[in-house]
């Protein structure tokens, strides 16, 4: 993860949780004004957790992660989350967010804290979590009383996470630059107002031009959930708005959609664009980034616009435990692999001519 420079009196990036313990006293004005300064910036994401009651708190927990990271897509997602993070994982790392801001940590069992160390090491992020020292939330489903609880989220940030100063941690997020300064954010009456057909699209800013006028908006869309201007809800109607909107062209459209929560169907789409007979590529006919398949011996190149959804889809199976020499095309919750009387490696076929549909990608 590239790290920014230490301001003075801050402390250096930890390769562990940043927690903060904070006096209940000082607990809403931290917030307020974390949430203002972090909005500034457009790789991080401020995660409230919801409440799970008697639930298990990893799918709440999955659900609240998408959301935050932007990922809000453009239909209402399931009430129940997945049962691990693999999926705001696999955004995590193919994404532009590098931080997480988990604001109410305490109401989490240490599991469930576990486990978004377990993810924020994976993606190459920095966790920071604020904890109120004085909080004794609900531990149903833990089996333990609220006083058992709460000691046992203080032992875990103790023991694990790296303490800092609630004033250091504000300074620090005061003090960075934001990787895309010129970008201004949208009034926050934009994630509220219908965006009509008559109404114009909203252009990409200095920053994004080169990455296109989607990316700067699903920017503005993080920064609008971290400072609380705009909800998943409102967000998702608005991003629905644009995709329907005349003047919004069919790269875009594609764009929007291959953002959202659906990874196997812009995954597959993009295999196909790039070769009739792409769906049958595995793992190891793809590199990390997409970039190009291998198919009976020959490498080729996929388009730029379709990379990242091409790599997302190989990321999640390769979480979801495929060896390299299993299909790429599939779910998470799919049994991995071929049958077992099917050989490893590649499937025979003859050579054939190899149609390139679309030019190599511009270096």
């Amino acid at each position: 993860m590239t790290q920014p420079a230490t301001p003075r009196g801050a402390h250096p990036l930890a390769p562990g949780p940043i927690t903060a313990l904070v006096d209940p006293r000082h607990m809403r004005t931290l917030v307020r004004t974390l949430r203002t300064t972090i909005g500034r910036h457009d790789d991080a994401a401020w995660v409230h957790p919801a409440p799970f009651g008697e639930r298990e708190p990893i799918p709440t927990l999955s659900n609240d992660l998408l959301d935050a990271t932007g990922v809000v897509g453009l239909r209402p997602p399931r009430t129940t989350g997945d049962s691990h993070l693999l999926r705001p994982l696999t955004h995590l790392i193919h994404g532009p967010v590098r931080h997480i801001v988990i604001d109410d940590a305490s109401t989490l069992p240490t599991t469930a804290l576990t486990e978004l160390h377990e993810l924020a090491v994976l993606a190459a992020a920095q966790l920071w979590l604020l904890i109120d020292v004085a909080d004794r939330p609900s531990s149903r489903g833990t089996g333990l009383t609220r006083d058992a609880h709460a000691a046992d989220v203080l032992d875990w940030a103790t023991s694990t996470a790296h303490l800092t100063h609630p004033d250091d941690l504000a300074r620090w997020w005061a003090t960075r630059t934001p990787a895309n300064p010129t970008c201004p954010p949208s009034p926050p009456r934009w994630w509220h107002t219908p965006l009509t057909e008559a109404a114009p699209l909203p252009t990409a800013c200095d920053d994004h031009t080169e990455a296109g006028r989607v990316a700067c908006l699903l920017a503005k869309l993080r920064r609008a959930l971290t400072t609380g201007d705009a909800t998943p809800t409102a967000a998702r109607a608005r991003l629905t708005d644009y995709t329907n909107h005349p003047d919004t062209t069919v790269t875009d459209r594609w764009h929007l959609t291959a953002a959202g929560r659906d990874l196997y169907t812009p995954g597959l789409d993009a295999l196909r664009r790039t070769h009739p007979d792409a769906e049958d590529t595995t793992l190891a006919d793809i590199p990390h980034d997409g970039s190009h398949i291998t198919l009976r011996g020959h490498d080729i190149p996929v388009h730029q616009d379709h990379q990242p959804a091409l790599a997302r889809l190989r990321t999640s199976r390769h979480l979801a435990g495929c060896l390299p020499h299993e299909p790429v095309a599939g779910l998470f919750d799919e049994l991995p692999g071929y049958p077992d009387t099917h050989p490893p490696g590649p499937r025979p076929r003859p050579l054939g001519p190899l149609p390139q549909l679309h030019p190599p990608a511009p270096s």
